[in-house]
């Protein structure tokens, strides 16, 4: 089968069915990417109807809004429902694809994923979530234990996973006995792709942060670092999307609020100096790629796949997580020299330009992608 034959049904819970008018939504770029490359021809949503939406809410009801939330999302319950959803929508399709791509395992193809031919891409694991931020894996005995069981049967009965990063491959093999080598480690691309450099600049002292998980993504901890950094340099900014009220008032601190328009949010990259995002737990993070698609040398933090998108020293700084004083050193050193903002920030553009774009991602699928198909043939 030759690759312009070759035809994917994509599976994911994400908002991605523009992909072709949309490629710079969230998760968009992946399949707009195999569609460059192979046929997509279509995209399957096999989120929970409303009655069953609301009857997996009361189930997992919780006092804490965003700790039922999470709940939700990760109810063995739920799990079932989109499986079985996700069964109906593949038979509509049946004869139309060879392959299915599925995007995140909060359900398996089908209630017996066996039955089916398809290949994984995704960025984490319940059993990471429960090693390094207890928060992600609110599951305990008989249900936790059901939940981890069905995400080893959607990996292990998978033709090949495609982990973003070496981090969540370690836990594949290790936490879920999976056959090494049908664990490709493909990397994330950028959603915006680059933006131009020809007018940018590194001197006004604007420090960029993206994230609606306030809390998880360090933002508490840059909060306490801004102190130190308004101290030195009085005339820096801190840009903050995503919270929709502020946390706390602080001198150059800007809370924006949610940007949901993808043009906004790209003027934001286009003016930022940097970006920072001192995660406490990230196991991917495509919004470092996302500024570093502007040129914006980014700061992280030193665990989790973090050392894996930025390189300290080149195209970024990396801190330990948790610790305000090594990042405002590392912020006030960036805005207050210029010329290292800029060195930093086109390093990291060319770093996205030279392996980390969507096309990229599927070009390193695309062998195994061919050779699931082939097996399947067989």
């Amino acid at each position: 089968m030759t690759t312009h034959q070759l035809r994917i049904l994509g599976l994911t819970l994400e908002r991605v069915a523009d992909f072709r008018s949309q490629p710079s939504a969230k998760s968009a770029g992946l399949y707009a990417a195999l569609d460059r490359r192979f046929q997509v021809v279509d995209i399957v949503r096999p989120a929970l109807p409303k009655p069953e939406y609301y009857l997996n809410r009361l189930m997992m009801a919780h006092p804490k809004r965003s700790y039922w939330r999470l709940r939700s999302s990760v109810s063995t319950w739920a799990f079932r429902r989109r499986s079985f959803h996700a069964e109906q929508l593949l038979r509509q399709h049946a004869g139309r694809y060879d392959l299915i791509v599925q995007l995140h395992t909060l359900l398996s193809p089908g209630l017996d994923p066996r039955k089916y031919r398809y290949v994984l891409h995704t960025d984490n694991t319940y059993m990471l979530s429960e090693r390094h931020y207890a928060p992600w894996a609110p599951l305990r005995g008989q249900q936790r234990d059901e939940w981890i069981r069905r995400e080893r049967m959607v990996y292990q009965n998978a033709a090949f996973l495609f982990p973003r990063s070496e981090f969540l491959r370690r836990s594949m093999i290790e936490d879920y006995g999976c056959d090494p080598e049908r664990v490709i480690r493909v990397g994330g691309g950028s959603n915006f792709g680059t933006g131009s450099l020809v007018d940018k600049r590194y001197d006004t002292q604007t420090a960029l942060f993206v994230g609606f998980d306030f809390e998880r993504k360090g933002g508490m901890e840059l909060l306490r670092a801004w102190e130190q950094v308004h101290r030195q340099l009085p005339q820096a900014e801190l840009w903050i999307v995503g919270p929709r009220r502020p946390r706390r008032q602080l001198p150059g601190v800007h809370w924006i609020g949610s940007v949901k328009d993808r043009q906004q949010l790209a003027l934001l990259y286009q003016r930022a100096t940097l970006f920072v995002m001192p995660s406490l737990f990230e196991p991917w993070g495509h919004v470092f790629f996302e500024a570093m698609g502007y040129g914006l040398a980014c700061i992280g933090s030193t665990i989790c796949a973090m050392p894996e998108i930025i390189d300290d020293g080149v195209t970024g700084v990396l801190v330990p997580p948790g610790e305000p004083v090594p990042l405002a050193n590392a912020l006030i050193e960036l805005l207050g020299d210029a010329r290292r903002a800029e060195a930093m920030g086109k390093a990291a553009q060319q770093r996205v330009q030279q392996g980390s774009t969507w096309d990229d991602v599927v070009a390193r699928m695309a062998p195994y992608i061919e050779q699931a198909v082939a097996e399947d043939v067989k």
